[in-house]
Parts: C-alpha cells; structure tokens; sequence
C-alpha cells in the first residue's frame, strides 16, 4: 500500500473549447488514457481527443481520434455534450459500453429513443448519446456517437482504436425506418478485436401485430471494415426489458431478466447464445428463477414476480459459467402539501436500495442456483456509501454492503440488512459458494472505521478489493484480501 509515484494532469482548455466532457478514463498497456471531447468554436467541429499519459514517467501526449465540421453535423444531426455529461455522471462510468439505462430504468427520464418517427424526437439533440467500452485484454476500444435528426432517421457513427490509437473501423449506420422505436442497448467488441457488436431494442410495425409476450424484437448488428450484417431475435412470449452482451470462448451471448406479465417484472433469466461470425442464434432459454430464490424473498413459494431489477455486473468463473448480479433499485416520493403562509412545499424523493439478485448460469444457457439477500438502503441518486461492490475470486461470489450494526431477522430463518446513518456504517462481506449456498460476516465496525467506504466502487486487484474511505477532509483506503 505503498505510494510509489503520483502525478496531476489538470484538465485545462482554451476558452474556445466549449462543454469538455470525459467519455472514460482506462489503461492500453501502459499508458493511461483520457477520451475527451469538445466543441472548438474556432474550428467550428465537436473533437475527440485522446490524453495518453505513460506510467513510467508521466509524459503526456494529445492526439486527435475524430471530428466533425458544422458542415458534417448539418447533415449527421446533433448530438448534446452537456446530455452525454450528465448521463456519464448518473451511470459513474461509460467504460461498459452501455448507451445509458434502459428505457425501463426507474432512476432516470430520458429518451433514448432511436427513431425518427418517434413524437418524443421533436428536439434536435434530446436522443443523442455516446457508448464507450474497451475490450478484456485492454488492446482495442470502441466508441458509437448517436446523432440526433428532427424529422428523420438518427444516424449512427461507429469507431474502432487499436492500443497505438490507430483507427481500425470507420463506419456510418441507419437504423431501418421502419422501425417505430429502437432502444440502443450497448455496445461489445470481438475477441479477435476485429469486429463491433451492436444490441438494440426495436418496435417495428410488424412486431405490434403480436398477440403474446412483448411487441418489440432485439437485433445484434455486426461492424467489420468491410460490410455490416444484422440478426433478428425474439422474446416469444416473453416480456424483456433489456439484455447485456457478453463475448466469451468464441460464443456471443446476451442475458437479461424476463417476465410473463410486462417490461418491468421479473420472472427469471434469459439466455440467447447467437454465432459471432454468422450471428446465427444457436441457443434461447428461459429459466424461472428457483423455489430457493423465492424462499429468500418472501419466506414462502408464491407466483409472485420482482419488480425493478437493475443490472449490476457480470462475472464469469473458471468452468465458464455466468454469474448474473443485479440489485433491486427504484424511486419513491412523499406528497407534497400547501401552507398558506409559506405557500407549496414539494415532497421528498427516495432513491432505494433494496434486495440484491444473484443468478448463476451453466455453459448451456441452464438456471444453476439464484439467491436473493435482502436489503434496505436509500441513499442519493448517486451514492457510493449504499448499494454494493461484488467480486469472483476463486469461482465464490463476493458482495461488500454498508449495513447498520444489528442484523434484522426475518421469518423462516431469513435475515435482512438494514440502512443506518452515513458516519455509522458496518462493513460486511456475503459469500455465495459453487452451490449457491451463502453467509456472511461483519469485517468493519463503524467503531473501527475513521471514515465510512464507499463501498458501491470498489475495485478488484488480483484477490484483493480496495475502497476509498471519507470523511469531510479525512480519507482512507481500505484493502481486503480474499
């Protein structure tokens, strides 16, 4: 825990570089890079550069990536850097290549809607967002830019960097008119770091003729330099608010919650397994999530589905099997009243917390075990003292939460981790073994603790998982090995 060398770049830009946002920070072997982008009103272009920033002696290098002239935008569309800013800030890091929540998310109101057609597209810039990810042997990274066209279709730009920041792909993408409505979901790159995979969700005329399971289909579009090639998929009767890719061991693979009553229940786990070079889909399973999962939730075996379930993170283990996480996260408001001496006073709004989901999935697309831990925490729109961190090491499931001291007990042998004041929080560590089986323990005490963690940003180093601590002007890090 040593310090061995630290450097400040200060982000400094003349006052023709207007709105600079960061897309991501991340490391290309070594050499730390800052993806940026701005409008220079000089040059009359939105720019993106890159601040590459060696390891070994902090010598900075700036170089351009993209651009596009008032000339190229006028007939792109436009696209909102002050939007893209905040949406950067709501999701804490756009390095998973996810075009923001999706359209079901309780935490958030914008429109991310993909279509010309749509009544909500009236503003010229309100659809634009930005997807950034970087591939698992951190050689390659992509960037798709949606920009935003009143009366017309968006338009699509898709760019693909090598580690030297060359650029390997180039491409322009429209999304067929025939669609109503398309979601952007995220953003993925092959192993060969060759190729870009695009996942969205579109309404299309066609599909609003279905009788059972949601009106809409998902798509996996594939970018080469030379042609780009989509694939179609279904939810049948099923109801999916939104799915995640995963490229693993040459099979392309997206996984998400489904429901049998509509967008925002949960019912189990989807599984799609599709060819990465024909896109072909090979496998689609749904599996219901166990009488153990309910057991956890309720106590007892009811028809009952979740509701508000938000993405987490996707592990994988050494057999190659999925560990699935989410956690149950939604917005509660207390009404507000009228005082004839003061006038109106609005109601607060709650940003909840609540129950943590963990599924774990076979090679064969098939339910092994899902468990839920229950849990009540609110907390900020953006908090990184509730919530949780959760790791794999050694093929066992590690979650990190803040809790109160006194573990609330539940009924049926159930038990329930409680929300307390910021400065009081315990840190404790729950272990879901190969079986599915799971405890836990208390590693911190608030007495113990100079600060409270922020235990929702956690970061893995080998078998360890580090926090940063804080309180007022006092900070700590904490290491915890496994």
């Amino acid at each position: 825990m040593k310090l061995i060398n630290q450097y400040d770049f200060q982000m400094k830009h003349p006052i023709s570089q207007k709105t600079p946002i960061v897309l991501s920070v991340f490391k290309l072997e070594n050499k730390i890079q800052i993806i940026e982008m701005f409008f220079d009103i000089n040059e009359k272009s939105y720019i993106c550069i890159a601040n590459s920033i060696s390891v070994e002696d902090f010598v900075l290098e700036k170089k351009e990536l993209f651009r596009f002239t008032r000339e190229e935008i006028k007939i792109l569309g436009s696209i909102s850097l002050i939007q893209n800013y905040y949406q950067n800030s709501n999701l804490k890091s756009l390095i998973n290549g996810s075009f923001g929540p999706p359209e079901e998310s309780p935490f958030f109101s914008f429109d991310f809607s993909f279509s010309g057609n749509s009544e909500k597209n009236s503003s010229t810039d309100g659809n634009s967002k930005i997807a950034l990810i970087v591939n698992k042997e951190k050689s390659t990274f992509a960037i798709a830019l949606n920009f935003s066209r009143k009366g017309d279709e968006p338009k699509l730009k898709m760019y693909l960097f090598d580690k030297l920041l060359n650029k390997i792909i180039d491409k322009d993408f429209n999304k067929d008119t025939n669609d109503r409505k398309c979601f952007l979901q995220n953003i993925d790159i092959s192993e060969d770091g060759n190729a870009l995979y695009l996942l969205s969700k579109s309404y299309s005329k066609e599909m609003n003729d279905k009788e059972t399971g949601g009106k809409y289909q998902f798509e996996m579009t594939k970018f080469t330099q030379d042609k780009v090639e989509s694939q179609i998929f279904d939810t049948k009767e099923h109801y999916i608010g939104s799915l995640k890719t995963i490229i693993k061991d040459e099979k392309l693979i997206c996984i998400g919650f489904y429901s049998d009553e509509y967008d925002k229940r949960y019912k189990g786990v989807s599984y799609f397994e599709l060819n990465p070079s024909s896109l072909a889909v090979n496998k689609s399973k749904f599996n219901p999530f166990s009488e153990q999962f309910i057991l956890d939730k309720y106590g007892k075996i009811n028809n009952k589905e979740l509701k508000y379930l938000t993405f987490k993170n996707l592990l994988t283990t050494d057999n190659n099997e999925l560990i699935f996480n989410a956690e149950e996260s939604y917005v509660t408001q207390t009404a507000g009243f009228y005082n004839p001496y003061s006038g109106y006073s609005g109601g607060e709004t709650f940003y909840n917390y609540d129950d943590v989901v963990s599924v774990k999935i076979n090679e064969e697309g098939n339910l092994l075990w899902s468990r839920n831990i229950n849990k009540r925490q609110t907390g900020g729109e953006i908090d990184p003292y509730v919530s949780y961190t959760s790791t794999l090491i050694n093929n066992k499931v590690y979650f990190f939460i803040n809790a109160s001291e006194k573990i609330k007990d539940l009924e049926n042998n159930r038990i329930e981790f409680r929300n307390t004041r910021k400065n009081k929080y315990n840190l404790n560590v729950i272990r879901i073994n190969q079986n599915g089986d799971f405890d836990y323990q208390e590693i911190l005490d608030d007495e113990e603790n100079e600060v409270p963690f922020m235990v929702s940003n956690g970061i893995k180093s080998g078998n360890s998982v580090f926090f940063l601590g804080r309180k007022g002007t006092k900070k700590q890090l904490l290491k915890v090995s496994l």
